[in-house]
């Protein structure tokens, strides 16, 4: 064989050694930076075990929630000297697990007496769409790990307070083979969820007192109207206004926060 041939067949191994050399070079260096970043970051040079465990470990840690209660709170208090504020913090984890359950077990009328036809109607388009679907939702071994006041808002004779919660659960929904479709059945999930409470019409003391007396409603001096909640005195001619209990509080909307439906 000539010397021709012999370099026809030695340059290309001589190339494809060389290549092979870079090759598992870059191998040695990736793996070597990756478990470097893996040592720093999980404790391990596993990386992918690092993951594992970064990623169940923040399963497990709660969502840090918005708190504005010690600011609001007083004036809550201050607007409203009867409202138990401590006891309307248990009825609105209450009325998230109530959510939870009307939506699992799809019987909206379920989720409580103090909710507003709202919530209700909210939660019904949820059933019917998940059995549009032949969907079921299931929420297990819920933990709600906090609930603080996030915001306190009036505008003239309307009040809305949203409470946010921390919540560890289990969230998934299956199909009508018990295939899960969406979420994890074997990983913890941690979100926020937020409850809204509104002070809202009495419809049926309204009724009442409109045809018994104007008093709550209008000034009972001049006729004019009371448009603002708590208001001692008429703002045209200056009376004494006894105020009537004509509204009370309803739970009216719960939502899972995401960073798209945060307000603040």
């Amino acid at each position: 064989m000539g010397a021709a041939a012999w370099s026809g067949i030695i340059i290309p191994l001589v190339i494809i050694a060389v290549l092979l050399i870079v090759i598992v070079a870059a191998i040695i260096f990736i793996k070597t930076k990756m478990q470097k970043f893996s040592m720093e970051a999980f404790g391990t040079k596993d990386f992918f075990k690092g993951m594992n465990e970064a990623n169940k470990k923040l399963s497990e840690t709660p969502k840090t929630v918005r708190s504005m209660t010690s600011i609001y709170k007083p004036e809550i208090i201050r607007d409203f000297p009867e409202f138990d504020y401590d006891l309307y913090v248990e009825k609105a984890k209450g009325v998230l697990r109530g959510y939870f359950n009307a939506i699992e077990s799809k019987h909206a009328s379920t989720v409580g007496p103090e909710c507003s036809a709202a919530l209700i109607n909210h939660i019904q388009g949820i059933i019917e769409d998940l059995n549009s679907r032949g969907y079921d939702q299931h929420f297990n071994e819920v933990v709600i790990h906090s609930m603080e006041l996030s915001r306190y808002i009036k505008n003239g004779a309307t009040v809305d307070l949203v409470f946010s919660s921390a919540v560890g659960l289990y969230d998934y929904i299956t199909d009508d083979k018990g295939k899960v479709v969406f979420g994890s059945e074997d990983r913890k999930k941690q979100t926020i969820y937020t409850v809204e409470l509104v002070y809202v019409q009495d419809e049926d003391k309204m009724a009442e007192s409109s045809e018994t007396s104007a008093i709550g409603v209008h000034c009972p001096n001049c006729g004019a109207p009371v448009k603002t909640i708590g208001q001692k005195f008429c703002e045209y001619c200056g009376s004494g206004i006894l105020e009537i209990n004509t509204r009370s509080w309803k739970f009216d909307a719960v939502h899972e926060e995401t960073r798209l439906k945060t307000a603040y």
